[in-house]
C-alpha cells in the first residue's frame, strides 16, 4: 500500500469538502495564480524579491538576504529543469506560508514529493493539460514532444503527468542506443522482466519519424506481443511509447 503523504494530507484537510486530492491542490493554487500566470508572478505574490540564476553545485533553493526572499536557480541546468526547480521552490514557499511546514530537503522526502506535486500542477495544470492533450487525438512520441514544448517541461515530466492523469494508457521510456540500449528513465507499467532489445531500436535510428512495431519480449509478464512506437531524438536518444492496454 502506498504511504500517505503527510503534506498532501494537509492540503486535503484544508479543503475537506472536496473528495479529490487533485482538486484540493487546484483550489490551493488558485489562491496564488490566475489561469496562465507565469511563475515569476506567482513568486511575487509569495513575497519573492527576485529570481536569480547562478552557477550552483545544486539545482536551486530559497535564500534570505537583507530580510528579503530570493530564489536561486542553477544557471547551468537546462531551461526545463530550471522551470521545474522554480516551481518546486514555490511549492516550498506555499507549504511554509500556509502550513508552517519547513523541512530539510535532504531528509524530508515526503515534503520534497509534495513540492514536486505542486510543481507539476503549476507547470501542467490538470484541466488545461487534459483539454490540450485531447486536441491532439493521437498518442505518439511526436505528440509527447509537442506536449512537453507546449508546457515548457521535460519529456520526463510530461510523461509522468500523462501517466498520472491516465490520458493515453501508455508507458513511456527514454533510451540511449549506441551499440546496446541503456534505459535513462521509464514511466508507467513495465511489461517485461528482462532488459529488452526492441527491434524498433535499430529501425528508429535510421528514421526521421517514429516507427511502430509489435515486440515479443523474453520473460514477459504477458505472452502476447506489445505495440511500441519509438522516435529518434538525435544524439543516440530514443523516445518510446508502449501500449499497455490489451
Amino acid at each position: 500500500m502506498k504511504k500517505r503523504n503527510t503534506y498532501i494530507s494537509l492540503i486535503k484537510n484544508l479543503y475537506w469538502e472536496v473528495g479529490d486530492v487533485d482538486e484540493a491542490i487546484e483550489r490551493l493554487l488558485k489562491v496564488y495564480r490566475y489561469p496562465g500566470a507565469p511563475l515569476h508572478i506567482i513568486a511575487k505574490k509569495l513575497g519573492v524579491l527576485d529570481i536569480v540564476e547562478e552557477d550552483l553545485p545544486f539545482e536551486g533553493g530559497i535564500f534570505e538576504q537583507d530580510g528579503e526572499t530570493l530564489i536561486k536557480i542553477n544557471a547551468l541546468s537546462p531551461i526545463t529543469r530550471q522551470r521545474f526547480t522554480l516551481a518546486h521552490e514555490l511549492g516550498h514557499l506555499i507549504f511554509m506560508q500556509r502550513f508552517s511546514a519547513i523541512g530539510d530537503c535532504t531528509e524530508d522526502s515526503q515534503l520534497e514529493s509534495a513540492c514536486d506535486r505542486l510543481a507539476v500542477e503549476l507547470l501542467m495544470p490538470k484541466r488545461e493539460t487534459i483539454e490540450y492533450v485531447r486536441t491532439l487525438h493521437t498518442a505518439s512520441p511526436e505528440n509527447l514532444r509537442v506536449i512537453a514544448q507546449r508546457f515548457g517541461v521535460s519529456l520526463h515530466v510530461a510523461a509522468r503527468r500523462l501517466d498520472d492523469l491516465n490520458l493515453w494508457n501508455r508507458s513511456f521510456g527514454l533510451w540511449e542506443h549506441s551499440g546496446k540500449p541503456r534505459q535513462i528513465w521509464f514511466v508507467g507499467k513495465r511489461l517485461w522482466h528482462l532488459p529488452p532489445n526492441f527491434t524498433a531500436f535499430d529501425l528508429a535510428k535510421s528514421s526521421q519519424t517514429s516507427v511502430s512495431t509489435i515486440e515479443a519480449l523474453p520473460g514477459a509478464e504477458y505472452s502476447y506481443g506489445i505495440a511500441l512506437q519509438l522516435l529518434n531524438l538525435g544524439q543516440n536518444l530514443l523516445l518510446g511509447l508502449i501500449n499497455t492496454s490489451r
